[in-house]
Order: structure tokens, then C-alpha cells, then sequence
């Protein structure tokens, strides 16, 4: 039922309600929604529901949602909103997608930036060993460019090195 009253609502750009039923799907964990959330989420150019639906997969924390929540942040239709989805991500192990994490350290978001660092604090324990190193090789070649952050850069480098 839930999913075929999404759908008419998402159909008929009655957004609003389809915000409130799919937060309403995250809190009940519906499982059956998992496939159905993440073709919207794929394919919805409304920033608010792409939100909505990236929280929504987060609760309900199935990790079939892993990969598409990665290919939304590399997505240029995420530009300037990206905060969400990585938010969406920290009930995941993204230790393998650490090195795109790091990438978006630099990101000229704020709130991009911080979302990264958390996420990558959040997953320091998952990220290989040679991953880590990799990942500390870059943020220390952007140290010296970027003064403003260099000690937000350092910190990020000792939790990479934490958990080797």
C-alpha cells in the first residue's frame, strides 16, 4: 500500500506528501521499499526528495543502499547538496569508498567538508590498510595549499593513522 500511494504521489509531483509518507517508511523500516526508494533517489532531480529518500534508506540501514548513495555524491546533479547523502551514509561501512570520502574533504561546502570528516571518522576502523595510506598521501599533498583547513587535514590524518 505504501509504496503504491508513493508512487501516485511522486507521479503526480505532490512532493510534500511524498516526503512525509517516505520518512514514514524510513522510521518503519520497510524493508520492501529499499529497491523502490533508491530508483527515486537515482532518478529524481528534486533536491528535497532526494533528501528525504537518502534518510530514509539510512533508517532503515539495509546496505543495498551503499553504492547507490556513492554514485548520488559523484553525481553532478548533487552539486551544493551533498551534505545529505553523506549524512545518509554514516549508518554504513564505507570503508571501501574512503579515497571519495577524502576527495570531498576539499569540497568548498562547509557543511560537505565537516560531513566527509565525520563519515571518515565514522569508518576509520573499515578502511584497508593501503587505502589508508593512500588517502593520507593525499590529504597531506593538499596540506599546504589549503591554510585555512590544514588543521581540520591533520586530524583527518590521525584518524587514518589510528586505526592502522
Amino acid at each position: 500500500m505504501y509504496l503504491e500511494e508513493l508512487e501516485i504521489k511522486i507521479k503526480n509531483n505532490n512532493i510534500e506528501d511524498a516526503i512525509d509518507l517516505i520518512e514514514e517508511i524510513g522510521n518503519n523500516k520497510n524493508i520492501e521499499a529499499v529497491r523502490p526508494l533508491i530508483h527515486h533517489l537515482l532518478t529524481t532531480d528534486n533536491k528535497n526528495l532526494r533528501n528525504a529518500i537518502a534518510i530514509a534508506l539510512s533508517d532503515i540501514g539495509n546496505s543495498e543502499a551503499i553504492e547507490p548513495l556513492i554514485y548520488m555524491l559523484k553525481s553532478p546533479n548533487t552539486v551544493g547538496s551533498k551534505g545529505t547523502l553523506l549524512y545518509a551514509l554514516e549508518n554504513f561501512n564505507c570503508g571501501p569508498f574512503a579515497e571519495l570520502i577524502v576527495d570531498l574533504l576539499f569540497d568548498d561546502s562547509f557543511e560537505v567538508s565537516r560531513q566527509s570528516f565525520l563519515l571518515l571518522e565514522s569508518n576509520a576502523k573499515t578502511i584497508p590498510t593501503d587505502l589508508k595510506h593512500k588517502c593520507i598521501k593525499k590529504i597531506m599533498s593538499k596540506i599546504d595549499n589549503l591554510r585555512d583547513q590544514t588543521e581540520f587535514l591533520r586530524e583527518s590524518i590521525e584518524i587514518l593513522r589510528r586505526e592502522l
